[in-house]
């Protein structure tokens, strides 16, 4: 037997028997594995003794796989003791006969001490020994199939009987340790945990396998699929990923750092100070960076290290496809080695996904831990820095550290190790583009260039993404909202006074919709009926209030239980407490059953269920959105929070939706909304249900198109159609150019090389210079559309909310409002346009392919069916669990900056009750909360991309196997084309399902934005035929002709035929309980409320017909509550700058504020902080009385203007009123009856109605309501 390699080639490549040399099957192959165990071993016993999980007892599956390791171990000795017994009868062995099995018996001896080190440290499943055993037996198949072949093409038989005798029992052995590895142990005992957690992510029990391919997660993608996911559905955090480990670590990192940097020599004496002071070195400052680096630096190395490995790889499918292309061009070569490579191809594709998903699992998750300790880190500093500290920033300018900052820290993880790989791939190919520079021109295909760029591409991008502009969401809306809030904040302070102490006042004129209907079932729920029938209760109220009242009375454990409960409601979220649901269609029972039944019915009801599930009926995350400023909200792109939700389908389906209870149980209550009513008697479709489920489709894709069709309108329809066009044709020229490509490289094999060199290049260079224009122009355009969509929406917008109403900021969250503002602009301006551009650029990269592999090999047509069908089911998973999942991440972010502003705000009061280790522990189980939702969303990322990459190396495959197969029908050229393209679909497809499903996630921001811009509004600003002479109200008369006001519609009236006239310069106070209708006056002046019936008349003009900037401009408030906004003094005294500097000083001496001013450095420049902080509550209400001097109108409204200042700053405040506004009409809302005794009159209210109207003096003669007010204060 021949035991050297061999000087040709013959017996390993050109035959159809390829077999290896004897020497190298009895070296290299067996050493292979047990090289990788001895240098893996020693950093991975170190691994185990530092990672100690308590030891796992003794198993049958442990104890076969220590046997089996003892008995691989004397059979590879039995081959040593042969040789040695040879070498005892005077046959000579050469030295590997030794060596080998001497080396692999000590290997299996190692792997049987693993097999126990392994068990003892608590290890589940060993990744270590299944890369062993997979090594081993991959090596064992070439001498097993080479002694079968031996052993058939010899007719002498086996010669050494003993020896192929050991190598099967090797070989045996070694595949049974192979599977025996791919089952896990039992849990290990005495674990650190004390507490058993039931819910425990499978991730910590999971093998090797499952935690290769993220296997794991599988349970959790189909339970999301089937059904909506619940925070009780999700996995707990894993102890090393929770706040109560990271955020010690870093703690104890930064103290460390912080050390070191305090450590300062101070030998020196004070006569050397000066003559060293030159010399001396600066005391360095503490890193925070090099604190995290110590943190997290190791965990996050090993994710580098996989990049690294991935890196490599990735330049070895190119060198297979070299020699696939020289396979092609040898019509001798044998098929065997074309097979051989194409699965080399798909072996290495498929080593390559699962290496680059690990490397992004470690990446991601030490991002997660990082924005945990840095979240720690900054809650815990927010509670120990001074007040003195605390002033210098803003609420929201610490809350951005938060949530900004930290959530910009965990997205660089991701990419950070883009700085040494994108030019490790940029000099890796630049050298095998040199290597191959001497050859014909078909190698360019075999480049990875396409990845580089692409990996270039998305570095650049995240660093631009971070550097746009988010000005237009900052400017305007805050005064609008700030000036609506005046009355927002009066009204609700005067609710909450009055449902607190005094219940429900006149008839519930001052309730809400929401409050009047919990008070009637406050009403109902002490009736004690058996039987209740619940209109709709829950409609009014969001969703928090209405989970507590479903929760507390109305639900299974609520003060009803026990009744028989009949409730009719939008809330879907209920109706898994339901006891039966019965679905009507039309007037009949379509659907009878329990929530469980009704899914295993797989009905419309279901259908409705899986394709909308809970989180796009009840807006949870709308509710949960805090009042912060844009930029304190996180826009994480991979994690964004809006669903794709379409509220007009929901709407409507929830209209055709009849679900009612009629059991006759004492503990059943059920769940009933409207049903529709078909224009049509005639059945076209069968069965009811199944027009209802082609009604439902048809709306969701209808209205689906409706709000892709508003963005593209936005855009412009003609540049959104061109823009589609452009990335069409930029893929037609990538497709020419390279076909093109393929087939200058066949001129090489019919010698027309120097032929039509310069036509060649000639069409080349046109091709790809139309493919750079084709892709500028794009770009250019797609940037063009998206700034217009984004001008559009945001200008229609912000029209709207300033034309709109009172009304609906009462009925509307201000945080819902700036949300729309700030969250859904900003995706529609930035995150909605890089989804498109990655979309389109996508479905174009798999479209090119998929026409590329199909020209080159039109059978591959068969092919892609199978593999759309797995592609589809995939995408259905991973976008119904991923978007669910996204919404649980966003309901659970925003009570982390919640709890973070309102511990800032309470800070003292926390660390006087000496509670700052209760509220850290409150903040680090928010944080966890938000993680554990977060966590399970970068997982299926991640096993999504392992089985969207696994088609696509599908792919790689199929479109090499088809090219050996077609060999002699393809040019070279064209199979490196068909090849190369199936090598860049990967990816391509990964991103396609990523996009669809961001995509249809960010589109809602268009329609949450389009809904919120088509309000009613209220009446125009000017009214150009209706505008009164500049100089009106020339008097100041004002009369209310038989006036009533309500809020909104469906509300009682607040004010009924309220009929008085006011001459100009009179003073009236108003006075009256609380909701007699005090403040409803004065916003009827100012029309933000407009008139049921009757007039309001000034000075001969119905202000009902003139514009609202005519009337507004005319008059002026000192409001209650005092609003400053951020900036100078001087712009908040005149914000337009109408006046000058000495009319300003002039109005600040009238308000008593000039001496303070003057005492200021920066005079009228003086900052004013958030909501004017730094200021007293008496000076901010002396800087409105010196706005509203300077205004001078004709008409004062003081909505009890005095209420929250001390009765020295009342005193100011009334003296200069008095003789500023001497010839002026003054209304005046007065608590302290003191200040209005004074007054031409006063106007008392009872229940929206005059009750007394007279002199005070008068009044009080009469002794009636007014009389009695005075006795109570004190006045008489």
């Amino acid at each position: 037997m021949m035991l050297v390699f061999p000087q040709d080639s013959n017996l390993t490549k050109h035959t159809n028997l390829p077999d290896l040399p004897a020497c190298f099957q009895l070296s290299v192959l067996p050493w292979t594995p047990c090289i990788f165990l001895w240098l893996a071993s020693p950093f991975y016993i170190l691994y185990l003794k530092r990672n100690n999980r308590g030891y796992i007892m003794m198993s049958i599956l442990n104890r076969i796989k220590t046997v089996l390791g003892l008995i691989l171990w004397i059979v590879c000795w039995t081959d040593l003791f042969s040789s040695f017994h040879e070498m005892s009868q005077n046959q000579s062995k050469p030295p590997i006969y030794f060596v080998t099995p001497l080396i692999v018996g000590m290997t299996m001896l190692l792997a049987t001490f693993l097999i126990q080190y392994e068990r003892l440290k608590g290890v589940q499943s060993s990744g270590v020994l299944f890369i062993f055993w997979t090594i081993s037996v991959l090596c064992a198949i070439v001498p097993f199939r080479s002694k079968i072949v031996s052993v058939l093409c010899f007719q002498n038989g086996v010669e050494d009987k003993l020896r192929f005798t050991m190598f099967y029992i090797y070989f045996g052995l070694t595949l049974i340790q192979l599977i025996l590895s791919c089952f896990n142990e039992k849990p290990p005992l005495f674990s650190m945990p004390q507490t058993v957690d039931y819910n425990a992510c499978p991730e910590i029990t999971a093998g090797f396998l499952s935690k290769m391919t993220f296997w794991w997660f599988t349970s959790m993608a189909i339970k999301g699929y089937k059904s909506p996911l619940e925070n009780k559905d999700l996995w707990s955090l894993n102890k090393q990923d929770s706040s109560e480990l990271v955020v010690p670590n870093l703690l104890n990192e930064w103290e460390v750092e912080k050390s070191k940097a305090q450590s300062v020599n101070p030998e020196e004496e004070e006569e050397e100070e000066e003559v060293l002071l030159s010399k001396r070195k600066e005391v360095r400052q503490p890193s925070f960076l090099r604190a995290l680096l110590r943190a997290f630096g190791p965990y996050f190395l090993i994710g580098s290290a996989f990049k690294l490995l991935q890196d490599l790889i990735t330049f070895v499918n190119p060198q297979l496809l070299r020699l696939l292309i020289d396979f092609t061009k040898q019509t001798n070569a044998p098929l065997w080695w074309g097979y051989s490579l194409a699965f080399l191809m798909f072996g290495t594709s498929l080593l390559q996904t699962l290496i680059l998903h690990q490397h992004f699992q470690y990446c991601f998750v030490t991002g997660m831990r990082l924005r945990s300790g840095i979240i720690g880190a900054i809650y815990r500093k927010a509670l120990a820095i001074t007040n003195e500290a605390k002033r210098s920033s803003t609420v929201g300018e610490v809350v951005n550290l938060m949530s900004v900052d930290a959530q910009r820290f965990m997205d660089l993880t991701t990419f950070l190790n883009m700085l040494w790989s994108a030019p490790l791939q940029i000099i890796l190919a630049l050298f095998f583009l040199w290597q191959v520079q001497r050859h014909t021109f078909q190698y360019i295909y075999t480049l990875p260039l396409p990845s580089v760029v692409q990996t270039i591409i998305i570095f650049i991008q995240n660093v631009w993404q971070v550097l746009f502009l988010k000005e237009m969401v900052n400017h305007g809306f805050s005064y609008l909202i700030a000036y609506k809030s005046v009355y927002v904040q009066c009204h609700v302070m005067w609710l909450s006074a009055c449902h607190v102490i005094n219940g429900v006042c006149v008839q519930g004129i001052n309730l809400s919709g929401g409050q009047r209907q919990r008070v009637s079932l406050a009403r109902a729920l002490y009736s004690e009926v058996d039987v209740y029938l619940l209109d709709d209760p829950l409609s009014a109220v969001d969703a928090h209030v209405a989970k507590h009242i479903f929760d507390n009375v109305i639900g299974p454990e609520g003060a009803l239980k026990g009744k028989t409960r009949i409730l009719v409601t939008h809330g879907i979220s209920f109706l898994p407490q339901v006891d039966n649901i019965l679905v009507m269609v039309d007037g009949r029972v379509s659907e009878m059953g329990s929530y469980q039944d009704l899914l295993k019915q797989n009905g419309a009801f279901a259908e409705f269920l899986r394709n909308y599930s809970l989180e796009d009926i009840i807006e949870v995350d709308e509710e949960e959105e805090e009042e912060f400023p844009e930029d304190a909200l996180s826009n994480h792109t991979d994690m964004v929070d809006n669903e794709p939700v379409v509220n007009e389908a929901r709407r409507q389906f929830m209209r055709y939706t009849c679900i009612f209870n009629a059991s006759r149980s004492a503990s059943c209550f059920g769940f009933v909304t409207s049903a529709f009513t078909s224009t049509s008697h005639d059945n076209k479709f069968g069965s009811r249900q199944t027009m209802l489920l082609f009604f439902r489709d048809f709306m969701i894709y209808n209205v689906k198109f409706k709000v892709y069709w508003e963005y593209a309108k936005a855009v412009g329809p003609f540049l959104s159609l061109f823009i589609c066009f452009l990335y069409g044709c930029q893929s037609a020229a990538s497709i020419g150019a390279n076909f093109w490509l393929s087939e200058w490289t066949n001129d090489a094999q019919h010698n027309r090389t120097q032929e039509q060199v310069s036509m060649r290049v000639g069409v080349y260079a046109a091709l790809g210079i139309s493919q750079g224009v084709l892709v500028m122009f794009s770009s250019f355009t797609l940037a063009l559309g998206k700034i217009q969509a984004a001008r559009k929406l945001h200008q229609t917008l912000l029209d709207n909310k300033f034309h709109t109403p009172q009304s609906f900021f009462d009925t509307t969250p201000i945080g819902r409002i700036i949300n729309r503002f700030s969250k859904d602009i900003y995706v529609i301006d930035e995150v909605l346009p890089s989804t498109i551009l990655m979309f389109l650029g996508t479905f174009f990269a798999s479209l090119s392919t998929m026409i590329v592999i199909i020209c080159s090999t039109p059978i591959f047509a068969l092919v892609i069916g199978p593999l759309a069908l797995i592609y589809f089911f995939v995408q259905r998973f991973y976008v119904a669990t991923s978007r669910q999942l996204k919404r649980l991440e966003s309901v659970s972010r925003s009570p982390i900056y919640s709890h973070f502003s309102e511990t800032i705000t309470g800070t003292s009061v926390i660390r006087a009750y000496g509670r700052n280790a209760a509220f850290v522990l409150m903040s680090d189980m928010k944080v966890d909360e938000n993680q554990k939702s977060y966590y399970p969303g970068i997982v299926s990322n991640r096993w999504l991309g392992v089985r969207i990459e696994f088609i696509g190396n599908c792919i790689v495959l199929f479109a090499a196997l088809l090219a050996v197969i077609g060999k002699d029908k393809l040019s070279p050229g064209l199979v490196g084309l068909s090849v190369s393209y199936a090598l860049q679909v990967t990816m391509s497809l990964n991103w396609m399902v990523r996009m669809t499903s961001d995509l249809e996630s960010n589109i809602v921001a268009v329609e949450r934005v389009k809904e919120y811009s088509e309000t009613q509004t209220e009446a125009p600003w000017i009214v150009t035929d209706k505008q009164p002479p500049p100089d009106w109200p020339p008097k100041g008369n004002v009369e209310f002709v038989d006036y009533s006001v309500r809020y909104r519609e469906g509300l009682d009236l607040v004010l009924r035929n309220i009929s008085l006239k006011v001459e100009g310069g009179e003073k009236i106070g108003i006075v009256g309980r609380t909701g007699a209708g005090k403040s409803s006056m004065t916003l009827c002046l100012f029309r933000l409320l407009e008139a049921a019936d009757g007039e309001i008349v000034i000075d001969e003009v119905k202000i009902s017909e003139i514009g609202l900037h005519d009337l507004r401009s005319k008059l002026t408030i000192i409001p209650q509550e005092p609003v400053l906004f951020s900036g100078t003094l001087r712009m908040n005294l005149d914000p337009f700058e109408k006046y000058s500097d000495e009319e300003v000083w002039k109005a600040l001496e009238l308000s008593h504020l000039k001496r303070f001013v003057s005492n200021q450095t920066s005079k009228l420049d003086l900052e004013c902080s958030e909501g004017g902080e730094n200021l007293s509550v008496g000076q901010r209400q002396l800087v409105c009385l010196a706005r509203a001097l300077l205004r001078k109108t004709r008409i004062l409204v003081l909505d009890e203007a005095t209420a929250a200042v001390d009765l020295e700053t009342d005193d100011l405040i009334q003296s200069t009123i008095r003789t500023q506004f001497e010839d002026c009409t003054v209304f005046t809302i007065a608590h302290r009856l003191n200040t209005i005794m004074d007054y031409t009159r006063v106007l008392v209210l009872d229940k929206g109605q005059i009750a007394e109207f007279d002199t005070p003096t008068n009044l009080m003669a009469q002794k009636g309501i007014f009389y009695g007010m005075a006795k109570d204060a004190g006045l008489a």
